[in-house]
């Protein structure tokens, strides 16, 4: 296939995952523009401060070293086996391929794509077998307010699901006042040792979630209140009352996680320091009483009614793919595969998982080699074992 022939790719999403989709767009002289409503990678920078479980070297691409290398062939970088923040690695290694030679031109930063439709086509319109698709139309607003229309044959979308954390109350729904609320509280894995400290040091905290996101954070405000004795935190969770809020995986290769895992499962067991545990746990209720006035939660806790007012809550439960940018399109809602019902549209990333957890780094690296395999009728192309090679 002629390059003048190739299929024009969108990518949606500078993250780590478009980033290194469009260098291996580029790779393989595909056209190629990447949209992204910020700057490079900039959710990565949301959580800069934690602790990534993989080393540095499953982190990166052998065909995004060659680049950087090929760039500043005096670059330093981190060990493969280095464990590093997410900051470390997003000025290492994501910031430098978004400014590199082969990626710099092709990106389209503070450009929010708003929705995406077919030209000539809606999603009602019954279906022409034989008949060939027309291209993604795609209504594109610039940092200026300007907006425009630009078509592609492919979109890539790797916008992730950082953005759009889930609901805390029960059933996965909204509980009741959240919405109000949601403004005021946090989903994310705050820098409570940093930059957030003032703002928790001294507060009494719900925190809701049990996952790793929890962890990070539970043992964070661990470490707060025990230099801040005023500190007081209420852990709630939808783990099986006298069970281990997190699994341990056996024999798990990453250590920081398996670390992680068994410190918040022992702080929760033994709830030392300024701690409350609650398993069992339905939010009912999440209202903010106004701005720095502080929330009253309540709900159940093994079906016994309890509430608590407190001057922070955070809410780790996890995010879901938002699927507003492709609602003119016939894509279901992602479950693990790249494959959407819109044919040429593809998910990938943590946000092809759904509102599963488990993506990592390495699934996406291996979900764009198959992508482009596909697209190149190739089943056994991969630019990552050649560049290694």
């Amino acid at each position: 296939m002629k390059p003048s022939n190739l299929p024009r790719i969108a990518i949606l999403g500078a993250g780590p995952i478009g980033l290194e989709a469009a260098l291996y767009a580029r790779s393989l002289e595909y056209p190629v523009t990447v949209y992204d409503a910020g700057q490079a990678a900039e959710q990565v920078g949301r959580w800069g401060h934690v602790k990534m479980f993989t080393p540095f070297g499953q982190n990166v691409t052998s065909l995004g070293l060659e680049c950087l290398m090929r760039d500043n062939p005096r670059r330093e970088l981190p060990g493969a086996a280095d464990a590093v923040t997410a900051r470390d690695w997003r000025e290492a290694y994501l910031v430098p391929l978004a400014e590199s030679f082969v990626l710099k031109d092709c990106l389209q930063l503070q450009t929010t794509v708003l929705t995406i439709g077919r030209t000539g086509w809606r999603k009602t319109d019954p279906p022409k077998p034989g008949a060939p698709l027309p291209p993604f139309r795609l209504l594109v607003r610039t940092a200026q307010g300007q907006e425009r229309f630009d078509s592609a044959d492919i979109i890539l979308d790797c916008t992730g699901s950082y953005s759009r954390p889930n609901w805390a109350g029960d059933a996965g729904i909204p509980a009741a006042g959240e919405i109000a609320a949601r403004p005021h509280l946090s989903y994310w894995i705050d820098d409570i040792a940093g930059t957030k400290k003032a703002h928790y040091a001294g507060k009494s905290i719900v925190l809701i979630g049990g996952g790793y996101s929890a962890a990070t954070t539970i043992s964070a405000l661990a470490t707060l209140a025990e230099e801040h004795q005023s500190t007081w935190v209420f852990w709630l969770t939808h783990a099986e009352r006298g069970a281990a809020p997190l699994p341990r995986v056996t024999n798990d290769p990453w250590k920081d996680r398996d670390r992680l895992a068994a410190r918040a499962n022992n702080l929760a067991l033994r709830c030392d320091g300024n701690l409350e545990y609650h398993a069992a746990m339905k939010v009912e209720e999440l209202v903010c009483h106004g701005p720095d006035k502080g929330f009253r939660v309540a709900g159940t806790v093994a079906g016994k009614p309890m509430s608590w007012e407190v001057d922070r809550v955070i809410a780790n439960v996890g995010y879901r793919a938002d699927l507003t940018i492709c609602q003119e399109l016939r894509v279901t809602e992602p479950t693990g595969d790249t494959a959407t019902g819109e044919p040429g549209y593809h998910i990938l990333g943590m946000k092809s998982f759904g509102r599963t957890s488990s993506f990592t780094l390495r699934e996406g690296h291996e979900q764009i080699r198959k992508v482009f395999a596909a697209l190149g009728g190739k089943k056994g192309l991969d630019l990552y074992a050649r560049k290694a090679a």
